[in-house]
């Protein structure tokens, strides 16, 4: 009888500890050259009454917010980013466990500066269950060919005389494709299944 109390008894503090565990999770927002850092989640943590968080970005010096509000950070180079962030005591001394998190990210504003209305231009078929798409332009020439993914990353840079595009590397997904024919561009939204 005396092991089944211990036994019951260490189950239940157990179950108390798990319980008491802090957590926290980060969501990062893109839109153009700026980001918008987000505290989504935080479990058996108040931010303000507990402690706050901490984000350093591309190894800089830190940063505390005392809130929870969103952190929107602006003008950000092109190119691969960094950010982490982890909760921190009044003392500004990581909590115990570390509830951290690091997150990556591109910012490419190749595509935020693009009037769409320039170049009269069709890709098909959109969807593509198929290994090639046709561009079809009224003008003629040297087309470049930019396609990138939702998170705004490159994933292919080509120049053509061609009217179709090999596209049997890329997974399923959804793409923006750029055509620039004699300084001309258009952005288009390709599907790829």
């Amino acid at each position: 009888m005396k092991n089944l109390y211990v036994l019951l008894l260490f189950l239940i503090s157990s179950n108390i500890s798990a319980q008491d565990e802090v957590s926290a999770d980060w969501s990062l927002t893109i839109n153009g050259n700026e980001i918008i850092l987000s505290i989504v989640e935080f479990n058996n943590f108040t931010v303000g009454l507990d402690g706050h968080w901490h984000y350093i970005l591309n190894e800089e010096e830190y940063v505390a917010v005392h809130d929870i509000n969103d952190v929107v950070i602006s003008e950000l180079p092109d190119g691969e980013h960094t950010i982490y962030v982890w909760l921190v005591d009044h003392m500004h001394n990581a909590i115990d466990p570390p509830v951290e998190e690091t997150i990556s990210f591109t910012i490419d504003t190749g595509l935020s500066n693009i009037d769409n209305e320039i170049l009269d231009m069709k890709i098909y078929p959109n969807p593509v269950s198929g290994d090639f798409v046709t561009i079809i332009s009224p003008l003629q020439g040297l087309k470049q060919i930019e396609v990138y993914s939702v998170t705004g990353r490159k994933v292919m840079d080509t120049k053509t005389y061609k009217s179709t595009l090999n596209l049997s590397s890329f997974n399923s997904g959804i793409y923006m494709v750029k055509v620039t024919i004699n300084d001309q561009s258009k952005v288009s939204k390709l599907i790829i299944r």
